[in-house]
Order: C-alpha cells, then sequence, then structure tokens
C-alpha cells in the first residue's frame, strides 16, 4: 500500500467509524430505520471503479452495522447514479434514496424489487421551484413508472430546500394519494 493509499484508508476509516456512531446513535432513538447520505460517493464526483475500491466496502460495513442493530439501512448518494447502480445493490442496504438525476427507468429495471426505491422528484427544480401542475405532472409519471413495484417510497430526490412551498408538498402527496 502506497502512503497516499494509506492516507485514504486511514480517512475512510475515520469517517465509516463517524457515520456508524451516527447509525447507532439514530438506533437508540427508536428509530425504525436509519439512513446515510454518501454524498461525495456519486458518478459526479468519482469514477465508478473508485467507487467500488473506496467507497464500496466502508458502506457495506456500515449497511451491516444497521443491520447488527436491527434497523432497516438506506443509502442516498446524490447526483446521476446510474453508472453505479448495480454496485450500489452491493452494499446491502434495504433501500436506495436515489437523487433526481437517476434514470428511475433505469433504477426500476434494474433494482426490480431487491431494494426499495426512495425518490426521487427534482426537490429544487421541480418542487420548491416548480408550480403545482409541474409538480403533479413529475409525481404522475413516477408512480407510473413504479406502478406495481412493491419497493417503492415516493419523496424527494434529495433534501427539500426549506423555501419549498407547502402546495407543492401537498401536491406531491394529493396526487400519490388519488392516483
Amino acid at each position: 500500500m502506497t502512503a497516499d493509499e494509506s492516507l485514504i484508508s486511514g480517512l475512510l476509516e475515520y469517517c465509516t467509524g463517524i457515520t456508524t456512531g451516527f447509525i447507532k446513535l439514530m438506533a437508540q432513538t427508536g428509530a425504525d430505520m436509519v439512513s446515510n447520505g454518501d454524498s461525495i460517493s456519486g458518478p459526479e464526483m468519482i469514477s465508478p471503479e473508485m467507487y467500488e475500491k473506496y467507497a464500496l466496502p466502508y458502506e457495506k460495513r456500515i449497511a451491516e452495522v444497521a443491520h447488527s442493530l436491527g434497523k432497516s439501512y438506506v443509502l442516498h448518494i446524490c447526483g446521476n447514479t446510474d453508472p453505479i447502480l448495480d454496485k450500489m445493490l452491493l452494499t446491502g442496504a434495504d433501500g436506495l434514496e436515489l437523487d433526481y438525476k437517476t434514470d428511475a427507468v433505469k433504477a426500476r429495471n434494474l433494482l426490480k424489487d431487491k431494494v426499495t426505491f426512495i425518490g426521487n422528484i427534482d426537490p429544487s427544480g421541480v418542487l420548491a421551484l416548480g408550480s403545482t401542475e409541474e409538480v403533479k405532472i413529475k409525481t404522475g409519471e413516477l408512480l407510473n413508472i413504479f406502478s406495481g413495484a412493491n419497493r417503492f417510497i415516493l419523496n424527494a430526490g434529495c433534501a427539500l430546500p426549506s423555501t419549498t412551498p407547502p402546495e407543492n408538498i401537498r401536491m406531491m402527496i394529493d396526487t400519490a394519494r388519488n392516483s
């Protein structure tokens, strides 16, 4: 192992320790499930090869800790995760919260009820800045893609901006309830 690889490994071990500590604290609150965001592991930040080498082994460990606590585990990675979806399945996560940049049709076809798909309406462009009609259309499109899926949770593709109009959130919920 080179000096650079040793530094990378040390940093990833440290971060994994912090993350698993956070997972344990979430579990202590009585949460039914726990989650973690690994934003910098997306293909817009690192290559799929780097993901497999540097992120995947640590993400597996985090999922194992959650499962050892009797909790379901959800993994979020920002950006277009199309190039690493197959590897994300190997993490052991029970659910994948996928960003709006990820192709929902591709994800549906690949995940095929192996893990729960969570997402992936654009939180900024649609939910925060779009009209209620745009929210209704995008929500309907996503519901149509996952029609008949056993493991789907409608959600934003990432955190909602604090400026998201309540009427847009209500429209997403109403569209789902009335579909």
